[in-house]
């Protein structure tokens, strides 16, 4: 009964030391304390090829988007004659053609506002060149366009 429960010991170390044996070896050196990533070369990712093109939408998307926020612009006409908006319009857009110019109509005023600015203190510059040149112009909060974060 001896040589049985020997047996059977020797057997069931055997065995646990080749389960130890065959784990994998991720690289890590206790001596040195350091980590090496030999297992990330055999990683494989089996993934649909289309999900490519959705992910180059998507940061595409992201990159170019145009967000609304509330903003300030600078209004250069408040007033009922529409030749007058139209040429206010014009001529800033002659002097500052990178800037964005919005004309709207509400019955019986028109309105010429300019520029997208996240800050009352970035739309001021822009309104003392205004004031000069239109005399009564103001800073307006209102919902500007603002491009995406990525882009400068």
């Amino acid at each position: 009964m001896r040589a049985v429960n020997y047996i059977a010991t020797v057997f069931v170390l055997l065995f646990c030391t080749q389960t130890v044996s065959a784990q994998y070896n991720t690289g890590y050196n206790s001596s040195t304390e350091s980590y090496n990533k030999s297992w990330d070369t055999n990683i494989a990712i089996h993934a649909d090829p289309r999900l490519d093109v959705i992910l180059e939408h998507h940061e595409y998307v992201r990159k170019n988007a145009k967000h609304t926020n509330k903003g300030y612009r600078v209004q250069i006409y408040y007033g009922t004659d529409r030749a007058e908006a139209i040429n206010r319009k014009v001529d800033f857009i002659r002097h500052h053609p990178e800037i964005k110019v919005y004309m709207s109509y509400v019955q019986p005023k028109y309105r010429v506002k300019v520029g997208n600015f996240a800050s009352r203190a970035d739309a001021a510059e822009l309104y003392r060149e205004m004031i000069y040149r239109y005399g009564a112009c103001m800073i307006v909060p209102d919902v500007v366009v603002l491009k995406g974060v990525d882009n400068d």
